[in-house]
């Protein structure tokens, strides 16, 4: 979710230095009882040792607690239950967006430029007929789609060849834009324990960080650091999923200055990805199973990996917490001026899944002059748009100013 920048922290983390005492392993499954299954007396990642992740149930801890203990110094934990009421909790799977939403079209990665562009019913199928090779752990390769009868299947819907070896995987769904009465299937900010202050914004200031993500065993998201440098929470709905996460203080461990890249966790060769990461073995893996119902807190500045254990659903919602609000407030403003240009442009409040709003959210990621293009006007035109956009809500700001200072005085 958004372009590799070099991990950095803006609010006190706690320190790398004891990662073993942020973490406690209390296995609970989703209604907080023991779950042997996802036990571990010595966890490890890639034969390194690993420390398992704490694991709460909202019995446990109340939402203001949480929010200090671990929202404000940014320490990560599995909630086992904090999802259980939400309605999305008992019907998103990948058969029910099949049955009931079969026909919204998307894109879904595939490993090819164009991507894989189908209706969910037919992603879905895809997803059925995948089939990991037999011997295959890692997902990535030396995987093949059958049909029903068992035969290889040499393209995916409507003809369109995946690349070799890669599980398609609909990621990063804004599945707003299609389906806006979704919303009303979760808790967006999580009962409380994840108290978003984007919302005390306007609603067209608000960056389109909620989405989905549907794929078969195997899909996986590379190591990254979330778009903003915001808090994280992600809900698996259906499945289960590894995450691998490391400490801010570690980050320099799994990211290259030189070449603006994360460690590559999909093989099993430490020794090749040392080749790169040179003190690699001087990270300490954060781990954690994260099953169905459950929800994982990522905060700020913590690089993290993902790798789908079953086919299923997920949902993940990136959040302004009170702790980080100062940090991410230039970039909040960059991006209400960016697509407020764009709207005023466009005639039409854009999408989240526009790509033109890839330029709002990254800004310096992509350059002035091809977003200028994609919009099919002048560098110079979408520049000054852009200022004026932000004259523009200057003004509104300083009417709205007068009219409550005028309100007051009457008072």
């Amino acid at each position: 979710r958004g372009p590799a920048r070099t991990p950095r922290c803006h609010t006190r983390v706690v320190s790398p230095s004891a990662p073993t005492r942020l973490v406690r392993a209390s296995a609970m499954g989703s209604g907080g009882e023991s779950d042997p299954a996802l036990m571990s007396d010595a966890p490890s990642f890639l034969g390194l040792p690993a420390v398992k992740l704490e694991r709460l149930s909202v019995r446990d801890v109340a939402p203001g607690v949480f929010e200090r203990t671990h929202v404000d110094r940014a320490v990560p934990a599995v909630l086992t239950d904090v999802a259980k009421s939400w309605p999305c909790a008992s019907k998103w799977t990948l058969e029910w967006f099949k049955e009931k939403h079969g026909d919204v079209r998307v894109a879904a990665d595939d490993g090819t430029k164009e991507k894989m562009k189908c209706t969910l019913r037919e992603f879905v199928k895809t997803c059925d007929a995948f089939e990991p090779s037999a011997g295959s752990s890692s997902g990535s390769t030396g995987a093949h789609l059958v049909d029903s009868s068992g035969e290889l299947v040499s393209s995916s819907p409507g003809g369109h060849r995946p690349l070799s070896g890669v599980v398609p995987y609909l990621r990063t769904w804004n599945f707003l834009d299609d389906l806006p009465e979704l919303e009303n299937d979760f808790d967006k900010h999580g009962g409380g324990y994840f108290r978003d202050l984007f919302d005390a914004l306007r609603p067209e200031w608000r960056p389109p960080f909620t989405w989905a993500f549907l794929g078969a065993k195997g899909t996986r998201t590379k190591l990254h650091v979330d778009v903003w440098h915001t808090d994280a929470w992600l809900t698996v709905l259906q499945g289960s999923k590894r995450f691998v996460l490391f400490h801010p203080g570690h980050a320099k461990h799994v990211f290259d200055e030189n070449t603006r890249t994360f460690a590559d966790l999909d093989g099993d060769d430490v020794a090749a990805i040392e080749k790169t990461f040179p003190n690699f073995r001087r990270a300490t893996p954060v781990v954690a199973v994260v099953g169905t119902g459950e929800t994982i807190y990522i905060p700020r500045g913590w690089p993290h990996y993902a790798v789908a254990l079953s086919a299923g659903v997920s949902l993940t919602k990136n959040f302004l917490s009170r702790a980080n609000r100062r940090a991410v407030l230039e970039e909040t403003v960059a991006f209400a001026n960016r697509r407020d240009a764009c709207a005023f442009v466009l005639g039409r409040a854009p999408r989240a899944s526009d790509n033109l709003l890839k330029f709002c959210v990254h800004g310096g990621s992509l350059r002035l002059s091809d977003a200028a293009k994609v919009m099919g006007v002048e560098t110079g035109t979408l520049r000054e748009k852009m200022r004026e956009a932000r004259r523009q809500r200057l003004r509104e700001e300083a009417e709205a100013a007068e009219a409550a200072e005028g309100e007051e005085e009457e008072a």
